[in-house]
């Protein structure tokens, strides 16, 4: 496990370096420190559960605490970066250091002592419980509230992102989110640092996976999420396309037909999927199901508009719309209406 571990962490501190050095750009180089911080944190897990403690002791207890405070606010810098591109280091980031100052001032004394005595401090038991541990908590807890705080940056940004920047993006965002909670679970639960171990090698095994689809392909993520984004169409292709789907289903409401997919359209309109695909993705931001349940959603707030349908159920509209269930009708329609078909119709039967 540990020599596993220890090649790992060479991998990701070769990337790193490939990184920073072959591609100076903000958003890379966040990433590229991020990638170079968690190989420096395997090796100094190595360090710390072999023999190497004992012949290098010096390093005991001065970078672990520090390490884990940054890797949020790079994460969330190289956030910022991809979701735009004139993004870059401002005195205004320098806040978000303020925790990682605080730890090393009630650290001081800690990391200023000798070496003798550092190892000792970090052998004594109860040191490792009224202290250690609460570092631990701090570090874990910092963690986890920047896995939210990606998690909803993310969530907030995603209407305006490409599908790739999507992906990329809500990939990280989840798998960060996630990997805070293990390890805030650990934290509170594991019986030494040793427990650690499958951690980090499933944590590493994720940032070697993005950074070597970053690395060798960068537009990875968009022949991966869909074909299209290799097509040639220029914009003024896509807004013809677009036109003619809204003209086809402005004047035979097409989109009432529950058994409606990309393929079906595309043979009506004699053109490729794929560009339909990539065209709703690039114009309207959304997926092919989320712009026809956006038609059939305004389609059915019409009806409940319509007198002649006050005796309808909810459920009836909603397959008069062009949906299969209530369910799918429920959640369209609170996506783009903002509110639930009850309480729209409860409206307009008050107005």
């Amino acid at each position: 496990m540990i020599l596993f571990l220890f090649i790992q962490a060479l991998l990701t501190l070769f990337i790193s370096g490939g990184f920073f050095f072959n591609q100076p750009k903000f958003q890379t180089r966040t990433i590229a420190l991020y990638f170079l911080l968690f190989s420096i944190e395997i090796f100094y897990f190595i360090h710390g559960n072999t023999g190497i403690r004992d012949i290098f002791p010096e390093i005991l207890g001065r970078f672990y605490f520090s390490i884990g405070v940054l890797y949020g606010p790079l994460l969330f810098l190289h956030f910022q970066s991809v979701t735009s591109k004139s993004r870059t280091f401002i005195k205004f980031d320098l806040l978000h250091l303020i925790p990682l100052v605080a730890l090393n001032i009630f650290m001081y004394d800690i990391i200023t002592m000798s070496t003798i005595e550092r190892v000792g401090y970090f052998n004594n038991g109860e040191n490792f419980y009224n202290c250690i541990l609460n570092l631990n908590y701090f570090r874990a807890a910092h963690q986890l509230f920047y896995g939210v705080l990606l998690f909803l940056f993310y969530k907030k940004n995603a209407p305006k992102l490409k599908v790739n920047q999507k992906f990329y993006l809500g990939g990280i965002a989840i798998i960060y989110l996630l990997t805070t909670m293990v390890i805030s679970w650990f934290t509170q639960f594991a019986n030494s640092w040793n427990d650690f171990s499958w951690y980090y090698v499933i944590c590493n095994t994720f940032v070697l996976l993005i950074g070597y689809i970053l690395y060798q392909d960068p537009k990875f993520f968009k022949t991966l999420k869909a074909k299209y984004q290799n097509s040639t169409l220029s914009e003024n292709d896509m807004t013809s396309i677009k036109a003619q789907i809204e003209d086809l289903f402005i004047s035979e409401q097409t989109y009432l037909d529950n058994e409606l997919t990309l393929d079906k359209l595309s043979v009506r309109l004699s053109l490729k999927s794929h560009h339909i695909s990539q065209t709703l993705s690039y114009l309207s931001k959304d997926n092919f199901n989320d712009f026809i349940n956006a038609f059939r959603v305004e389609h059915a707030k019409q009806l409940m508009k319509n007198v002649g349908y006050n005796h309808y159920k909810i459920e009836a509209i909603a397959l008069e719309s062009g949906f299969n269930n209530k369910v799918t009708f429920y959640k369209a329609f609170s996506k783009f209406a903002n509110t639930t078909p009850s309480k729209f119709r409860k409206k307009v039967l008050n107005a």
